[in-house]
């Protein structure tokens, strides 16, 4: 090897090293900016206003809403952010850190009605126990229970479809969801999935060295 072939040599192993340091330096730096950037859009996505409403013709209401895609390596901090408590998972028997997608929904239903009292008694050893009773029902939800010395007492049953829907758009991936219910309603949503990651040969610093690598070679 003369001399000449010697100095690119070493030149071209200064210069990919450099470039190598300075791709990892860079990619770090993206990698924190990424980590901010989702970190904060899953805080944002708790937000009451974070959820849309759209309504048909037929009056039926639609919600929808952005799920925010993190990294792995951040899924155990956006599960908190996002209102996931890691002991309660734990004690649910779910291990989060195999977990893909988190969606965390809030209802309320809001209404009136109202129930005919009917008069009835029943006997107690040798007293007479006078008492009413109701009931009343929205095919949703349904009271049933009675009024006996001023005090209420009364059973309970509330039941909604409750259909989600996620679907991919061309910049992110949206979760519909619809109730049966026209009563109720959405008041908070939000959602997290974990996006794919690289693998370490398919990174961007490993592609732009063999880049460099294979154009030495061609080169020579």
């Amino acid at each position: 090897m003369d001399k000449t072939s010697k100095t690119i040599g070493i030149l071209s192993g200064i210069i990919i090293f450099s470039l190598f340091v300075y791709m990892g330096i860079q990619n770090r730096r993206i990698n924190r900016l990424n980590d901010e950037n989702q970190l904060q859009a899953v805080e944002l996505s708790t937000l009451k206003d974070s959820v849309s409403v759209y309504q048909n013709k037929a009056g039926e209401l639609t919600y929808k809403l952005s799920v925010v895609e993190v990294s792995h390596s951040n899924l155990k901090e956006s599960l908190n952010k996002a209102g996931f408590e890691i002991k309660q998972l734990k004690e649910r028997e779910i291990n989060w850190r195999k977990v893909n997608n988190a969606l965390k929904l809030e209802l309320e239903a809001v209404g009136h009605g109202e129930a005919s009292l009917r008069d009835s008694f029943y006997i107690m050893n040798t007293d007479t126990i006078q008492y009413s009773t109701f009931a009343w029902t929205n095919d949703y939800l349904n009271f049933k229970g009675s009024v006996e010395n001023n005090n209420l007492f009364f059973d309970y049953k509330y039941n909604t479809g409750l259909s989600i829907i996620q679907e991919s758009k061309r910049k992110e991936t949206i979760v519909s969801v619809f109730l049966t219910d026209p009563k109720a309603k959405i008041t908070s949503a939000n959602s997290i999935t974990v996006k794919h990651e690289n693998k370490w040969y398919e990174r961007p610093v490993i592609a732009g060295i063999a880049g460099i690598l294979a154009g030495i070679l061609i080169s020579k």
